[in-house]
């Protein structure tokens, strides 16, 4: 809290404000008949409480505070923007306060504190998420620039021919462009368990069963290439961002929602006790309030908040908790939404996982053929 109130060269408190008359086209004073005095107009002694000010203080103090915490060697930072002007993709908390604050540090749940609680745990599993979708992307991306063509493949023996003429010497020798077919990597792990011998050769580096899900997986999307593969990684993260905007836009909406909800109830609920309170006589009103302290507080403290955010709106409770209600069974279904997807994106990793383990692994897997061929050659 800052004053808005300027000081005077003698360190006195100076006006917060001065009285201007307002003129008309002549420059006189307008009368007001019905106030019996002449309209006139507040202007602020000074602009501190102008919206621009606001922000270039708590710039000013984030920057304050950021100058101890580097003195102090601390790797925190405060920012005084919203996540949204930051660039960070998450779900904002809301404020606290004193009285929740306090009985959250004495171990007391409150509603603030579970909402809080509950948009943290949803921006951490947001936030893994996105990150394994990055990671696989960037392997995704590194296998497509390293394996091109399938790992293992029988050597054909030589057949002896006369040496070559100077122009087919010449033919041989020159660059010749070939298309490079992109690794069907379907068809690859299907040979693999369809080898009679592959339950030995997967072994030596992964799991057959890993193998078999990755198979499954792609049979069921029907994807053949790594270039597939990452289109529907790709069509995956479109997915997530959508169900991640969505799920902000519906606790954003929450947010406000559910305490007007709660606070319309209370006012509702003890209403009556404070038109009672006010027919008291004066020297009654007392010992009612007294009585019914607990009611009264609350009803107060709910109309105060109703009217610092109806803005001029009547209370409409019913169709605020019938949207509230939607707003819920939607976030439930995004919520699944996400399941699918992280189970997806989970898919996908095995899939990777298990070309990359083949392919980087093709050479061990073919020593045995090399060693039992080297065996009959002797």
């Amino acid at each position: 809290m800052l004053t808005m109130r300027p000081l005077n060269e003698d360190k006195t408190w100076g006006s917060k404000q001065k009285k201007e008359y307002i003129l008309d086209p002549q420059g006189q004073k307008i009368y007001d008949k019905k106030k019996h005095s002449y309209k006139c107009k507040s202007i602020p002694a000074t602009d501190w409480n102008a919206q621009t000010k606001a922000e270039e203080w708590r710039a000013a103090w984030a920057d304050i505070q950021n100058e101890y915490l580097e003195g102090l060697n601390l790797a925190e930072r405060v920012d005084h923007r919203s996540f949204e002007r930051q660039g960070i993709d998450q779900i904002p908390t809301i404020h606290l306060g004193v009285a929740a604050h306090q009985m959250e540090k004495r171990g007391i749940d409150t509603d603030r504190g579970n909402i809080n609680r509950a948009i943290k745990f949803a921006n951490q599993k947001l936030r893994n998420l996105k990150t394994q979708i990055k990671e696989l992307k960037s392997d995704i991306e590194t296998l497509l620039s390293q394996k091109v063509t399938p790992p293992i493949t029988q050597t054909q023996p030589q057949e002896i021919t006369t040496p070559p003429t100077a122009t087919q010497q010449h033919q041989i020798t020159a660059p010749q462009p070939s298309p490079i077919a992109e690794l069907n990597i379907l068809e690859m792990l299907k040979n693999m368990l369809n080898d009679p011998q592959a339950k030995a050769k997967v072994q030596r580096i992964t799991s057959l069963s890993v193998v078999k899900s990755a198979v499954e997986f792609l049979e069921q999307y029907n994807i053949t290439t790594l270039s597939k593969l990452q289109k529907t990684l790709t069509v995956t993260e479109n997915k997530f961002d959508e169900v991640n905007e969505k799920s902000k836009s519906i606790e954003e909406r929450l947010k406000k929602l559910n305490p007007l909800i709660k606070q319309s109830d209370l006012y509702l609920q003890h209403k009556e006790i404070n038109k009672l309170y006010k027919q008291q006589k004066p020297k009654h009103k007392g010992r009612f309030y007294e009585t019914h302290r607990t009611e009264l507080t609350l009803y107060e403290a709910a109309e105060r908040f109703l009217k610092a955010n109806l803005d001029g709106t009547t209370l409409n409770t019913k169709a605020w908790k019938k949207e509230s209600a939607q707003l819920t069974a939607e976030k439930d279904e995004l919520y699944q939404s996400y399941r699918q997807l992280k189970e997806g994106v989970r898919q996908i990793g095995v899939v990777r996982r298990s070309v990359e383990h083949i392919l980087d692994n093709a050479e061990k897997m073919e020593q045995p053929q090399q060693q039992r061929r080297q065996d009959m050659d002797r």
